[in-house]
């Protein structure tokens, strides 16, 4: 499989070393700020992966849908524009999986906070709060991971209705806020965890990633199934991915 790699940054090098172990595969074309992509950038390429930041990725949006090369987005931050991206990836009849983190692990632990989230729904003495703590160096808080498990709790427990990223500096949240926390800490790779309480015991559901190298072979993996799989369309997930592999 030949392989379009936009973002030579820190995913981009990760991912640059998983291609190269894998026999058969290769990135015949990479793409950074000092080498961007261009209308014809992907016209060798079956399968194009893409870690870059907000503007970089909505700058590129139309290149990538006119391609008609399926594409895997693991950058995060433009999911206010949602909406709209995903207008031009279904007019254009194209093919686009994005996800706040492409590690396997992750997306078991959504599943899990889906869970969580089912059960303590009938009782409501339970309350739910997230957390979540990176390196100083990220750009986005909370991170992208964070707000998808957020979004998972909202759609399964009624009693929480809008996510609130911060405590205010007077005053309480409110029964219906989710609060969700970002820590910003020295060389912290990626924790993250829903905290359930109730007055008499407490729950933790927590992921912890070491390093990259998840984030990269989930990334790999996800092209390599939209590769071996045309008739894939649209705007999709994980969870498309995660629903076939589990049958």
């Amino acid at each position: 499989m030949k392989i379009a790699l936009i973002g030579k940054g820190n995913m981009g090098k990760v991912i640059t070393e998983v291609v190269a172990g894998i026999a058969g595969h290769e990135i015949v074309a990479s793409y950074d700020i000092d080498n961007p992509l261009t209308s014809d950038g992907l016209k060798n390429a079956d399968v194009a992966i893409e870690f870059t930041n907000r503007e970089a990725f909505l700058q590129n949006l139309d290149l990538f849908v006119e391609s008609g090369v399926p594409l895997v987005v693991g950058t995060t931050g433009w999911y206010d524009e949602l909406e709209s991206v995903k207008k031009k990836v279904l007019s254009a009849n194209a093919t686009m999986l994005y996800a706040a983190n492409f590690s396997l692990g992750v997306n078991i632990f959504f599943r899990m906070v889906r869970q969580a989230a089912h059960l303590i729904a009938p009782f409501e003495n339970f309350d739910i709060a997230i957390t979540e703590q990176h390196h100083t160096g990220k750009l986005d808080a909370p991170s992208g991971t964070a707000i998808k498990a957020a979004q998972e709790v909202l759609a399964r427990l009624p009693r929480k209705t809008r996510i609130k990223t911060a405590m205010p500096e007077v005053g309480r949240i409110q029964p219906d806020e989710l609060l969700v926390t970002a820590t910003r800490l020295g060389t912290v790779f990626g924790q993250h965890s829903i905290h359930i309480d109730s007055e008499s015991d407490s729950l933790t559901v927590s992921h912890t990633a070491k390093n990259r190298l998840g984030l990269a072979h989930g990334a790999v993996e996800v092209a390599l199934w939209l590769a071996a799989n045309p008739e894939q369309k649209g705007l999709l997930t994980m969870d498309e991915f995660l629903n076939e592999k589990l049958g």
